[in-house]
Parts: structure tokens; C-alpha cells; sequence
């Protein structure tokens, strides 16, 4: 016999003018091994470590949406990890502006499909 994988969790805000719908989705609830969950952005970026369901659902909460409006670390491809504004997030692509005042970009920013790259809040290690 064999056992469907734990689907991914979608985290809502509690809907103030209609209580019986859902509200705004706030991030994902991640699954791995023993039950253990990852804190995801709605884009499904990590916000933490792997660890228990309530701690993962409350760093959600608390961060997901405002952590949309800080820098990011972006790696498309094998080019080199660079900083970025977050402009759009869609569920496989996030629109961006790169954190280089050098660089000539579009106003409208970059959009970057996440199959294609890498996105992380803190910045890589190597």
C-alpha cells in the first residue's frame, strides 16, 4: 500500500467582511520529512527552517506578506546571485527590479520564471 505525499498548505487571512469565505492567501505551509513543515511565501520561497505545524503556520502569518516588501536574493540560471526588489508574485513567476543603480531597466521591472531561478531572503553563503 502506498501513501499520498502531505499537499502543500495554503496559510489565509481570516476574511473581515465575509467570514465564511477565504481570505487573502499569506504563504504556504511546505511538508518534509516527520511532519515537520517549512514556512513558504506564497510563492513558495522559505521564510525559516523546516519545523513543527503551528510554530511554521504563526512565521507565516507574521511574515509572509511584509517579507514580500524587503530585498531578495535572486539566481537565474548560472548567473551570479544578485539583489532584488520584489514588484509582482504570482504563483510561478515574481516580476523584480535588480538592487544595482548602474544597471538600466525597464520602470516596469524583469519578470523570472521560478523554474528557472533561485530566490532566498538572506544572502547566499558562497
Amino acid at each position: 500500500m502506498t501513501t499520498q505525499p502531505t499537499p502543500l498548505r495554503e496559510v489565509r487571512r481570516l476574511n473581515d467582511w465575509a467570514p465564511d469565505e477565504p481570505g487573502e492567501l499569506v504563504g504556504l505551509l511546505l511538508p518534509v520529512d516527520d511532519g515537520e513543515w517549512v514556512p513558504a511565501t506564497v510563492f513558495g520561497a522559505a521564510l525559516g527552517p523546516a519545523t513543527d505545524e503551528e510554530l511554521a503556520e504563526s512565521i507565516v502569518r507574521e511574515r509572509g506578506l511584509s517579507s514580500l516588501a524587503e530585498r531578495w536574493w535572486v539566481r537565474v540560471g548560472d548567473a551570479d546571485w544578485r539583489e532584488a526588489w520584489l514588484l509582482e508574485v504570482k504563483p510561478d513567476r515574481i516580476r523584480l527590479r535588480w538592487d544595482d543603480p548602474m544597471l538600466m531597466q525597464m520602470g516596469h521591472g524583469e519578470w523570472v520564471r521560478l523554474d528557472e531561478a533561485q530566490i532566498q531572503r538572506i544572502p547566499p553563503t558562497s
